[in-house]
């Protein structure tokens, strides 16, 4: 498995789809970060505070439709016959990818926590804005991290059993950005189980008032999903011709 899991990320080294959306990231939370930062003079209190510092998970997505694409990628450019005649245990490789992902997605919100920590808490410093306690201000950025580490681990997963790369790319955004709201707007209790819950919950944002579930369970929950759609995808890739 150790091996597997090198190979995989040494295709992140050595590709530009990786280094491609780590940079998009990055840019676009420490976008997000400065011009809410300059354009907003109201921002003070501590929720508001919270809400900035949150915004560091937006780079989940982004880690999500990376490890969708590394998952169906595969099966796309047909480097995953190669990828079976060196691994044939369908769950090494499959667990290999969503492993690389997982750490993939870890490096990218270390360095995107990181940016938003040295860039955001000396300005909010500066305008005596009312910061969190060390320990919840801790707790949203390693939260961040933790959710975009998972994103990209179960974006592997669902790729891995969806094959095809495009049609798993659609689908996680229609999830996201389409069934979970509807979701929500049927089924308020319901919410806190969808993957837009869950990121939130992890990432330290505001719900509009909607019950989340702790940082820990929400975790956990996710890493489920993750499971469970790694043990589908090992059982289709088991039954398909590659």
């Amino acid at each position: 498995m150790t091996r597997t899991v090198a190979s995989e990320l040494l295709k992140f080294r050595t590709t530009r789809t990786f280094w491609a959306l780590a940079g998009s990231a990055v840019g676009l939370v420490l976008l997000i970060v400065v011009l809410t930062l300059a354009i907003d003079d109201g921002l003070s209190s501590e929720n508001d505070v919270r809400s900035l510092l949150s915004n560091a998970g937006i780079y989940g997505l982004l880690t999500l439709i990376l490890g969708v694409v590394t998952g169906a990628g595969e099966y796309r450019h047909g480097t995953i016959a190669w990828t079976l005649l060196v691994t044939p245990n369908r769950l090494r490789a499959v667990g290999g990818s969503v492993i690389a992902c997982f750490l993939g997605g870890l490096a990218i919100g270390v360095v995107v926590c990181t940016c938003t920590a040295v860039v955001a808490l000396p300005w909010l410093s500066a305008r005596d804005a009312v910061m969190p306690s060390a320990g919840d201000t801790l707790q949203i950025l390693l939260g961040g991290i933790l959710y975009g580490a998972l994103a990209g681990a179960l974006g592997a997963a669902f790729g891995a059993l969806v094959r095809n790369q495009v049609a798993a790319v659609v689908i996680v955004l229609v999830l996201i950005f389409v069934v979970d709201p509807v979701i929500v707007g049927l089924f308020e209790d319901v919410g806190q189980f969808t993957l837009t819950g869950l990121g939130i919950a992890m990432s330290g944002g505001d719900n509009d008032g909607s019950e989340l579930l702790p940082l820990g369970v929400a975790a956990l929950v996710w890493a489920l999903y993750t499971a469970l759609l790694t043990a589908l995808a090992v059982v289709f890739t088991s039954r398909r011709d590659i």
